[in-house]
């Protein structure tokens, strides 16, 4: 959490717009000012554990009465401002014990999460995990952007979700890719139930495996001693050549000028991540598509004559 610079009276005052224009410039232009917003902003969100915004207020009416001798009356501004600084707080809370650490990946690189209870996620390039430390105990639950191969350890039930899909396990080793409307999962060992997003649900063991590709799903067996893009070698089957070209630019970097070509056209083979003329020579020219360097970093794709 961000280090705390202003006590409760300012942070009243400003809810109450009781700030003259200095403090509110000066607060304004400060690195935690966007933090507090958004916590006002979420508040009416949250449910934090018994927490009673009208409660509170007629706590601190009450209490202002019985000292009313001794001390001028409220206005009202301040009292909502006093139970606003009271609901800040809870929700700084909320945010600390709910909000998700999140790892990715650059170009062409991979790297292994550790997660809480001793269970890997090995990411592949530019792909994203996001997940709860202070929650794990009790919701092993995972975010997917990309491609990731998890293993998991036993114990409670274990779910990857992705915008296509959800896959939920108990204790196996499995590979999921979630990309530009690309869902696909392979079991390598143990059990892996798998649900998308039109309601297709598949139970997977060894050497199964489960594609959504453009709303139509499918189902095949796949060796689990081939080698995968851990080993540096990225294998397709029945893919659109337009995510194959995604995954030539994750891994190399470069970017592609498609002219004349059918990019939902199918491939089905692999690419070494070693050599990228390699592996342009290895997916293009069976598709009798041409590359042409344009520079180091541009590449254009033509239908070959």
């Amino acid at each position: 959490m961000m280090e705390e610079k202003y006590d409760d009276t300012f942070l009243a005052r400003w809810l109450a717009d009781d700030l003259n224009a200095e403090e509110k410039l000066r607060f304004e232009n400060s690195a935690e000012y966007h933090d507090y917003l958004q916590i006002i902003e979420s508040a009416d969100q949250l449910e934090a554990p018994s927490f009673d915004k009208q409660a509170t207020l007629k706590s601190i009416q009450q209490k202002q009465q019985v000292t009313a001798s001794k001390t001028r009356k409220l206005n009202t501004s301040w009292i909502y401002a006093a139970a606003a600084v009271v609901l800040l707080f809870v929700g700084f809370s909320y945010m600390y014990f709910t909000s998700g650490e999140t790892v990715e990946t650059g170009f062409g690189n991979q790297q292994t999460v550790l997660l809480p209870d001793g269970s890997e996620a090995i990411l592949n390039a530019k792909s994203s995990l996001t997940f709860t430390k202070n929650s794990w105990d009790t919701n092993r639950t995972v975010s997917l952007k990309g491609e990731a191969y998890f293993k998991v350890k036993k114990g409670e039930k274990f779910t990857v979700t992705t915008t296509s899909g959800t896959v939920e396990v108990l204790g196996t080793q499995f590979n999921v890719l979630s990309a530009d409307g690309i869902f696909e999962v392979k079991c390598h060992a143990g059990k892996v139930q798998v649900a998308s997003k039109t309601q297709k649900t598949a139970l997977l063991t060894q050497g199964n495996a489960f594609s959504l590709i453009e709303g139509k799903t499918a189902s095949w067996n796949f060796d689990v001693n081939n080698l995968t893009w851990r080993e540096g070698e990225s294998n397709f089957r029945e893919m659109p050549i337009k995510h194959v070209i995604t995954a030539l630019e994750d891994q190399y970097q470069v970017q592609f000028i498609t002219e004349n070509i059918n990019i939902s056209e199918r491939f089905t083979g692999t690419f070494s991540h070693k050599n990228l003329k390699l592996a342009l020579r290895t997916v293009f020219v069976p598709m009798e598509i041409s590359y042409t360097f344009k520079d180091g970093k541009t590449i254009i794709l033509k239908k070959a004559k």
